[in-house]
């Protein structure tokens, strides 16, 4: 296989690993993940519809957001892309929208999107009519002079990953110590404070790595071999990466969940990326 290719299988002991697991598990205490129905029948899992469509292709979802990019060819993305293609590889995979390798990054500070109009997730000084472009115009303009103030790298740990806790695959984070934990949220409270957008869940927010969404509900065997696998593709990445370091964030613009266009680097003055 070529090294300049973007793709990375685990390793064959890793790949034995999660699907001895998978055979193992057989029934598991869990629930299969819920097929909500109505009277029309099953309803779709809540990403269909909204952020893709139930053949897993992108559904037109704009917005705006502040994140940390995970660049490709880092040690990071190298890991998260062979997670990525582990899944693929799973019996589980037609239930999952998996996203590219480009587009991986961990939020920092989440903007408003076109259908989050309402008080609370919609700038304070922004009417609640407003065109989204403008919207993205007035968090541009806010975020200009805007101090980063903030050490980088920005360091992680791996809490969590499990169908569990989260439909699709979601990689859930934690500041690496409580003196990292206490610099992300001040920044985040300066910017909540700058932006005048301050969500509901500002205090509480959880950080994390999106690798998929789920469209479409999974069988109990689907669901029992997928928690084996992300058993599995955890440990390894537990121990590759104990901690991983986020880079500077950047204001970025969205039309869906598989691209993420740099507008302003935060902290950078009114340096604007040149397109």
């Amino acid at each position: 296989m070529s090294t300049s290719r973007r793709t990375f299988i685990l390793s064959a002991p890793l790949a034995a690993v999660a699907a001895g697991a998978a055979a193992a598990t057989g029934a598991i205490s869990a629930a299969p993940l819920p097929a909500s129905t109505d009277s029309a029948g099953p309803r779709p899992p809540p990403s269909v519809g909204r952020k893709f469509n139930a053949d897993g292709s992108p559904f037109r979802f704009p917005g705006n957001t502040i994140i940390s990019h995970i660049p490709l060819a880092t040690a990071l993305s190298d890991a998260l892309t062979s997670v990525r293609d582990t899944l693929a590889a799973g019996s589980f995979a037609p239930c999952l929208a998996l996203l590219p390798p480009s587009s991986y990054h961990m939020t920092v500070f989440e903007g408003v999107t076109e259908s989050s109009r309402r008080a609370g997730i919609w700038p304070a000084d922004l009417a609640l009519d407003a065109p989204l472009a403008a919207s993205d115009r007035h968090l541009e303009r806010k975020l200009e002079g805007f101090a980063l103030d903030t050490a980088l790298p920005l360091r992680m740990r791996l809490d969590e990953f499990s169908v569990r806790r989260d439909p699709g695959a979601t990689l859930r984070l934690l500041p690496a110590d409580a003196a990292e934990n206490r610099k992300l949220r001040r920044l985040r409270d300066r910017l909540a404070e700058r932006l005048q957008l301050r969500a509901p869940d500002h205090d509480s927010y959880g950080f994390h790595i999106s690798l998929a969404y789920l469209v479409d509900w999974m069988t109990p065997q689907q669901e029992s071999d997928y928690i084996a696998v992300q058993s599995a593709c955890f440990s390894m990445l537990q121990k590759r990466m104990p901690v991983i370091e986020i880079g500077a964030p950047a204001f970025c613009v969205f039309y869906d969940m598989f691209a993420f266009d740099t507008q302003v680097r935060v902290g950078q003055g009114r340096q604007r990326i040149s397109r």
